[in-house]
C-alpha cells in the first residue's frame, strides 16, 4: 500500500485499536502506525477481572482482533514503546530507548491509569493491582493457593473481583471507606442493593473503614483497618479508582480531567486527536469524563471518520456501561452527577428493577438497570430525548417504556 501520509495512534487500548481499524475500513490510505508500551498483544481488559479470571476464557479468547488482522489491514503495530514526548510543531514523537517517529496525524488513546495507595508493608508478595495482563497472570496464578482475600475499594471493579473469587470458593472481605458504595454514581437505595448482593453471597463488606497496614514476614497474611480490624489474608486486590493517563503531554496540549476535545475528538493542537478514557469531552454542552469500554469504542469510531473527513462527524454518544456480578448483568446510561428525585420501576428485592434519576424538570438524565435488558434500548432513547415525563408513568409496570408519554409542558 502507498504510503502518503502518516497517522500515529498512542495507545493499543479498546479505542487505539478501533481508531486504527476504523480508518482503514473507512478507506484511510496513508500509514497507520500503532504504538504501546506494553508488550502484549491488544487484548480486552474487563474479562480479566471476570471470565477469564475465573478460568472461563481461554488467553486467546481476550484478544481485541486476531493477530494476523494488523497484517491484513495493513496496520504497523509496535509493542514495548513509550512514549516519552510529541512536538507538534515538527510532528515529531519521541520514544524511550528508541527511534523517534514523524506524523501527519496523532491520536492519543492512552486510557487512564491506576490510583495507588502507599500502606506500610505495601512490598509484601500477594498485594496486587489489577494494571494490565501481567498483573492479571500473576494474580490467577497466586490464587490458586489462596483461602482467603481482601479486596480494597467496592468500586465496580473491587465488585466483580469480589464475584469472580467468591464463586472460585475464596473467602473475600472488601473494605470500602465510604458509608455506601458508588452512591455518588448509583445513588443510596442502589448501594444498598450491591451491599445485600454481597452479603447474600458470603462477601463481608466493612464500610467506613480503611486499611492501614499489611503484615506477613515474606507474604501477606493479614491487613489491619484504621477501626482496628485484623482480617487474615493470603491476598489483596486494590481497586481504589483510575485517572486519566495524559502522561503524553505538551504545553499546547489542554487538559481538564483529561485531554480536552471537541465534538469531533480534535485536541487544542491542530492535527492532534484523542479518543476514550483519557478524554474530557462535550456531552449535552458539559465537558465530562468517563471509563466506560463502550464510549473507548464508539468515540474512537468517530474520531477516524474526522480524521478522513474533518469535522464530518460530531460525537453525541450516551454514556453507557455494565457490570457482570453474581449472574446479574446491571447497566447504567447516561450521566447525572446530581438529580432531583429518583423512581424505582420493578422490584429491588427480586433483583429486576429499573431506577430513573431525574432532574427538577422530571426529565431523564440517568437510569441504572438491573436484569431487565429489554429496557434498555427504550431508557436510551428518553435520555437522548431529553423531554420531561410524568414519574408516576415511569414507575407504572403496566406499560411499556417505549410505550410512555413525554408530559406536555
Amino acid at each position: 500500500m502507498a504510503h502518503e501520509t502518516t497517522t500515529i495512534i498512542i495507545g493499543a487500548g479498546i479505542a487505539g485499536v478501533h481508531a486504527a481499524e476504523n480508518l482503514r475500513k473507512e478507506g484511510y490510505p496513508g500509514r497507520i502506525m500503532l504504538l504501546d508500551r506494553d508488550r502484549q498483544m491488544p487484548y480486552d481488559r474487563p474479562p480479566l477481572s471476570k471470565e477469564w479470571l475465573k478460568g472461563e476464557q481461554a488467553d486467546a479468547g481476550i484478544l481485541l482482533r486476531d493477530p494476523a488482522m494488523y497484517e491484513k489491514l495493513d496496520i504497523d503495530l509496535k509493542l514495548g514503546v513509550e512514549v516519552t514526548g510529541i512536538d507538534p510543531v515538527d510532528k515529531s514523537l519521541e520514544t524511550k530507548n528508541g527511534p523517534s517517529y514523524a506524523w501527519d496525524k496523532l491520536i492519543l488513546a492512552t486510557g487512564s491509569r491506576l490510583r495507588t495507595l502507599s500502606i506500610p508493608g505495601d512490598d509484601r508478595n500477594g498485594i496486587f493491582y489489577l494494571r494490565n495482563m501481567d498483573d492479571a497472570i500473576a494474580m490467577k496464578q497466586h490464587m490458586q493457593h489462596v483461602k482467603q482475600a481482601v479486596i480494597i475499594g467496592a468500586g465496580f471493579i473491587g465488585a466483580e473481583l469480589a464475584s469472580s473469587l467468591s464463586q472460585l470458593g475464596i473467602d473475600v472481605t472488601i473494605v470500602e471507606k465510604s458509608a455506601s458504595p458508588m452512591e455518588h454514581i448509583v445513588g443510596q437505595q442502589v448501594s444498598a442493593c450491591f451491599l445485600d448482593l454481597h452479603q447474600q453471597n458470603g462477601v463481608d463488606v466493612l464500610t467506613e473503614d480503611a486499611v492501614t497496614q499489611f503484615n506477613g514476614e515474606i507474604n501477606v497474611e493479614e491487613v489491619v483497618t484504621a477501626e482496628g480490624r485484623r482480617i487474615p489474608c493470603q491476598a489483596v486486590m486494590i481497586g481504589v479508582g483510575v485517572t486519566p493517563n495524559t502522561a503524553v503531554s505538551h504545553p499546547y496540549l489542554e487538559e481538564d480531567g483529561g485531554y480536552v476535545v471537541n465534538e469531533y475528538g480534535e485536541t487544542s493542537v491542530p492535527d492532534i486527536y484523542a479518543a476514550g478514557d483519557c478524554t474530557s469531552w462535550p456531552y449535552q454542552g458539559v465537558p465530562i469524563h468517563v471509563e466506560h469500554w463502550d464510549h473507548a469504542v464508539n468515540h474512537a469510531k468517530k474520531v477516524a471518520q474526522n480524521i478522513l473527513h474533518p469535522q464530518s462527524a460530531p460525537y453525541t454518544y450516551t454514556p453507557y456501561f455494565w457490570s457482570d456480578q453474581y449472574h446479574s448483568r446491571f447497566q447504567y446510561f447516561g450521566h447525572a452527577k446530581r438529580w432531583s428525585k429518583t423512581v424505582l420501576r420493578g422490584s429491588i428485592a427480586s433483583n429486576k428493577f429499573t431506577v430513573f434519576y431525574l432532574d427538577d424538570q422530571d426529565i431523564v438524565q440517568a437510569a441504572f438497570i438491573a436484569n431487565q435488558p429489554k429496557n434498555a434500548l427504550p431508557v436510551r432513547r428518553m435520555i437522548q430525548q431529553q423531554k420531561a415525563i410524568h414519574p408516576e408513568a415511569l414507575a407504572d409496570e403496566q406499560t411499556a417504556l417505549k410505550k410512555v408519554k413525554h408530559a406536555q409542558v
